[in-house]
C-alpha cells in the first residue's frame, strides 16, 4: 500500500512538472520574437481560414512554424476573433503581437485628398480610379455636394462609404454656415449659398480674396446686376469635364446656357464645383464693401473696384502685365 501511494505521488509530481514545462514552453513560444527583420503588410480576407492565414504568415517569414501558430490560435480561442483587414506587422513581432493585431481589427489607414474646387465628375473619377478603395464604380452627378478634404479609409471601406462621408460633411458645413449667416444676404436658401460659394471658389485666387469676391457678387445680386463670372461660362461649355486650356472668346460669353451668368440674371441652377468650407463661409459672412467689379492683378490676387471707370483701368493694367509676360 505504501509503495502504491509513493508511486502515485511521484506520478502526480511528474505530471505537474510536465505541465509546468509545457506551459512554460508554450508561453515562451507565444512571446518569442519572430524571425522577420522588416515590418510587412498582411491582408486578411473575409472568411479566410486560420490554416490559410498561418501559411501566409509563414510565406512572409513572420512566423517560424505554421502548425505551431495554428495550435496557439486554437488553444487560446482566437480562431473566431480574427478580423478582416489590412495589417502592418512590425519587425520581430511575436505570435502574441501578431494575434493582437489581427484580433484588434485596426486596419492600416490610407488617405485620399479631394482638392478644393473640383467638379463632381472629377471627384468621382479620382475615387473610382483609386484601386485601394473597394466597391463598385460610383456614378454621381450632383454638383457641390462633396466636401473637399483629406479622408482616411482602410481596406474595409468602400467607395459608397467614402462618398457618403463626403456628402455628410458638406451638408454639415453648409447647414452650419446657413444657420449662422449674415442677416442681409440676398439669398433664399442654403442651396443658393452653395451655388454662390462654388463661383467664389473658382474666382478667388487666394484665401484672402474670397470674402471680397463674395462681397462683389452679393452686391451685384442686391443691385440686380448680372454676375458675369467667367468660370460659369467655362462650366456652360464643359459641364465640369476637363479644362478649357484657352482664353474665353466673345462667342463663349454669348453661349446660351442656364449657367452662363453673362446671359442670365441671378444665380445658375446648381453649383459649378465642390467648394471649400472657407468659400462657403466667405459667402455666409462676407466683409462689407461697395465693390462691384474685380479683375486679376497678375500676381495671384485681384484688384477690386467700386465703379466701371476704375475697373477698366485695372483691366488695362492687367492686360499690359499679361502682354509683358
Amino acid at each position: 500500500m505504501a509503495t502504491f501511494v509513493s508511486n502515485l505521488f511521484y506520478f502526480l509530481l511528474a505530471g505537474m512538472i510536465f505541465v509546468f514545462i509545457a506551459t512554460t514552453s508554450f508561453d515562451f513560444y507565444y512571446d518569442k520574437p519572430g524571425p522577420n527583420d522588416h515590418q510587412k503588410l498582411i491582408v486578411i480576407d473575409k472568411g479566410q481560414s486560420v490554416a490559410n492565414i498561418a501559411s501566409h504568415l509563414k510565406d512572409l517569414n513572420l512566423i517560424e512554424n505554421r502548425l505551431g501558430f495554428i495550435l496557439v490560435v486554437r488553444l487560446k480561442g482566437f480562431h473566431d476573433r480574427i478580423k478582416f483587414g489590412e495589417y502592418m506587422i512590425p519587425r520581430t513581432a511575436s505570435i502574441k503581437e501578431i494575434i493582437d493585431k489581427l484580433t484588434d481589427g485596426v486596419s492600416v489607414q490610407h488617405t485620399i485628398t479631394i482638392p478644393e474646387g473640383l467638379s463632381t465628375i472629377s471627384v468621382v473619377d479620382l475615387v473610382n480610379k483609386d484601386q485601394r478603395i473597394r466597391g463598385d464604380l460610383i456614378n454621381a452627378t450632383d454638383e457641390g455636394v462633396f466636401a473637399p478634404n483629406t479622408y482616411s479609409f482602410d481596406i474595409t471601406s468602400n467607395k459608397e462609404d467614402l462618398f457618403f462621408k463626403m456628402r455628410k460633411e458638406q451638408k454639415k458645413i453648409v447647414d452650419t454656415a446657413w444657420n449662422n449667416r449674415a442677416p442681409d444676404l440676398p439669398l433664399k436658401n442654403a442651396l443658393e449659398l452653395l451655388i454662390l460659394a462654388s463661383i467664389v471658389e473658382k474666382e478667388a485666387g487666394n484665401e484672402e480674396d474670397k470674402k471680397k469676391v463674395a462681397s462683389v457678387f452679393l452686391n451685384r445680386l442686391k443691385k440686380k446686376m448680372k454676375l458675369q463670372s467667367d468660370p460659369t461660362v467655362v462650366y456652360s461649355l464643359l459641364k465640369g469635364k476637363g479644362l478649357l486650356n484657352r482664353e474665353l472668346t466673345r462667342s463663349d460669353l454669348n453661349t446660351k446656357s442656364p449657367f452662363n451668368t453673362y446671359k442670365i440674371a441671378g444665380l445658375p441652377p446648381s453649383p459649378i464645383c465642390n467648394p471649400s468650407k472657407s468659400s462657403i463661409n466667405a459667402v455666409a459672412n462676407p466683409i462689407k464693401t461697395d465693390f462691384l467689379f474685380f479683375v486679376a492683378d497678375g500676381h495671384g490676387g485681384h484688384n477690386f473696384s467700386q465703379n466701371l471707370k476704375q475697373h477698366n483701368s485695372f483691366v488695362k493694367e492687367y492686360r499690359r502685365l499679361k502682354t509683358k509676360n
